[in-house]
């Protein structure tokens, strides 16, 4: 029992499957002032968008800085790290008169000149110019080091290598900087190390020997041997194959029962080598013990021994956290008092403004209560209707998504993206306040019916329903409520869902319209893992439950069934109905976790409609996202995945990611997000209807 809590504690996370970050403001500044981070520790995943970033945050540095002290032993900026990012700063600052040093502890470039000898490098994204006049161009890895390292020496850069960096600390004239040489008084301070802190290791004796190592410099090296592959990532499978070609003799040892994580050419090429028998593979394994000549696994509960000269051991890198918080450095999500008092906050805001919009008769707005009178105070007279707080909190909402919108809009310059904002601030102020509320009271007795248009059951039971009307003799509007209803729900959904999928959350819907711009701050804490896909279920069960509520709200109205106790019972069921998915579920707590699991809490695992339109686009929609073979697996398109689907995996397969096996809504920023264009709106394969 202690084992599924805990793992279903696990498996319901945001940092699954995304590259953890440190807390940084838009100028790469961290929580300790004056000490910058960039490059790949800093989001830049991307050789080409680190150089950049360096360069740019080193001008802005010596901008706001100005010029030089008279202290000459005072350095302006001290750049900690020689890989593309910290050189892309020093070329920016070598342009200037500023005093600057790059302290590297091994050498320029170090985890570049750790990859294989032969691996192609990408100049990707083709459209950006590298910064600084530095040349780079599609090349193998020696070629790109020896071009690098004689455009180092032209620049006479001023880097010192190999110094370790122990210890920053704050001081009166900025920093004093403890290396492996002595301590360095600096002014700014930029973190440029990577985020290869420290390679994982696998924990089993003779870990420590020679012949075990987690990188592979040169497949030659291994000619003629017996060697043992540990991993399933790419680096393995890459590691495994070269290796074989190179004459080796080869075994891939993988801790699950299948490769699921190698880009798609690499599984083939593996699945290929090992059909052939040029690798062998030992699923569902683990190393036990190595010695000088043998490993021992552990495979599939049995142990085997295998006869080996090397290890490779590829269990991918942690970041240097004890450096970073010996720094004072804080990650993204990092959980201390003022963010605990902020979240309280804007739950207990949230929570205040629903029980006003929604008119309930709750603590402190209470008959009675300490506030009981603000109810009152918005009830006022327009002329053309009279209003309660409910029309003023629309009011609000609308507002939030017009400037919140606006932010994302600019955020994300892509084309599609500014006509998706576009749709859902339109949407919002047209179809969702501008008609409901200040155009149908002029025309009609009730005005609330014309959100039967625009949120379709189940989202809203009543857009099913018109009770007054038929109770009052109107048969006429009760049976046309009902019919528009009925088609925007069985007919107009279906229709949009075939050509769109689930873009109506992510381009029309009002919750969605919050969601995705006053909650686009919060989109990275949507909870990853197989736990938070199985909850997904519950928003099933809430459809299952709206269709006999509403059947009873129905016979309330139209007496299909004149019985007291159905009566009863539909008043308890639309009360509890009502008050558990309208209020707390769509309302306050979707909203309110927004800073804490994200913006899609409501959408993702509770939302009826969302979950009826899921069931007919698994089985009739058209779109699907593509992925190209570009992937590098740098995690952006999972990290901003507001549904919390592990989109690095499609990827990396290149598999179609639809609604066949995903809750994705298409808003498609995960294609805006990836740094290698690799994913793409298509069109799905083979849909026929499948009811």
């Amino acid at each position: 029992m202690t084992r599924d809590i805990l793992k279903l504690s696990f498996e319901f996370s945001p940092k699954m499957g995304v590259r953890e970050l440190p807390q940084v403001d838009a100028d790469y500044q961290s929580n300790v002032g004056g000490l910058y981070i960039v490059g790949d520790l800093a989001d830049a995943p991307i050789i080409k968008v680190a150089l950049n970033q360096g360069y740019e945050v080193a001008c802005a540095i010596w901008k706001d800085l100005g010029a030089s002290t008279s202290d000459e032993d005072l350095l302006d900026v001290v750049i900690i790290g020689a890989g593309p990012a910290g050189i892309g700063a020093s070329l920016a600052l070598h342009e200037t008169d500023a005093r600057y040093v790059v302290l590297e502890k091994s050498e320029p470039f170090a985890t570049i000149q750790n990859f294989p000898r032969n691996k192609l490098i990408f100049s990707e994204p083709r459209h950006i110019e590298s910064k600084g006049d530095f040349w780079f161009e599609d090349a193998r890895t020696d070629e790109l080091i020896e071009r690098w390292g004689q455009a180092l020496d032209d620049r006479s850069l001023y880097i010192q290598q190999p110094v370790e960096v122990t210890d920053v600390q704050k001081a009166a004239h900025g920093f004093d900087v403890t290396t492996s040489t002595g301590v360095v008084r600096t002014r700014r301070v930029m973190l440029a190390t990577g985020r290869r802190g420290t390679v994982n290791r696998i924990s089993v004796d003779g870990e420590q020997l020679e012949k075990v190592r987690y990188t592979l410099k040169d497949p030659d090296d291994h000619a003629g041997r017996r060697v043992l592959v540990v991993g399933g990532g790419d680096s393995a499978v890459e590691a495994a194959c070269d290796c074989a070609d190179a004459g080796a003799q080869v075994t891939i040892a993988y801790r699950k029962a299948e490769f699921t994580r190698p880009k798609a050419k690499n599984k083939e090429r593996l699945d290929r080598y090992i059909a052939d028998g040029r690798v062998a593979a030992e699923m569902s394994a683990s190393p036990l013990e190595i010695t000088a000549e043998t490993v021992r696994l552990k495979v599939s509960g049995e142990e085997k021994t295998l006869e080996n000269d090397d290890v490779l051991v590829f269990a991918g890198t942690r970041l240097p956290y004890a450096f970073l918080e010996k720094l004072g450095i804080r990650m993204q999500g990092h959980m201390d008092a003022l963010r605990m008092l902020w979240i309280s906050s804007f739950a207990l805001l949230t929570y205040l403004f629903y029980i006003l919009k929604h008119k309930k008769d709750f603590f402190p707005f209470g008959e009675g209560d300490v506030l009981g009178f603000v109810p009152g105070l918005f009830q006022l007279d327009l002329g053309f209707r009279t209003v309660e707080f409910s029309f003023f909190g629309t009011c609000l909402y609308s507002l939030l998504i017009l400037v919140f919108g606006i932010r994302a809009y600019r955020r994300y310059p892509a084309k599609v993206q500014k006509q998706r904002y576009l749709s859902l601030i339109g949407f919002q102020w047209v179809f969702l306040f501008g008609i409901p509320e200040l155009l149908a009271p002029l025309v009609i007795e009730r005005p609330w019916k014309v959100y039967a248009m625009t949120v379709p059951w189940p989202l809203s039971i009543w857009s099913l329903v018109d009770a007054p009307a038929w109770a009052n003799g109107d048969t006429g509007a009760a049976v046309g409520w009902l019919a528009a209803g009925a088609i925007v729900t069985f007919v107009a959904i279906p229709v949009f869902v075939r050509y769109q999928g689930e873009r109506f959350c992510s381009y029309l819907c009002g919750c969605g319209g919050l969601a995705e711009t006053l909650g686009d701050f919060w989109r990275h804490l949507a909870p990853r893992g197989q736990t938070a896909v199985k909850l997904e279920q519950m928003g099933r069960w809430i459809l299952l439950a709206a269709v006999p509520v509403t059947l009873l709200i129905l016979n309330d109205a139209w007496q299909f069934w004149n019985a007291g106790a159905l009566y009863n019972t539909k008043a308890f069921a639309e009360h509890w109905y009502g008050l558990m998915v309208d209020f707390w579920l769509a309302s306050v707590v979707g909203v309110a976790l927004y800073p804490y699991l994200g913006n899609r809490m409501w959408c993702r695992f509770f939302c009826p409609l969302r979950a009826y339109m899921e069931e007919l686009a698994r089985r009739i929609s058209k779109i699907t996202i593509k992925s190209n073979d570009k992937c590098i697996g740098c995690g952006e398109c999972t990290r901003f995945c507001q549904m919390g689907i592990d989109v690095q995996s499609y990827a990396q397969r290149q598999d179609d990611m639809d609604n066949s096996d995903s809750a994705c809504i298409q808003c498609g920023i995960c294609i805006q997000v990836c740094p290698m264009d690799v994913l793409s709106i298509g069109e799905r394969n083979e849909v026929t209807l499948a009811f």
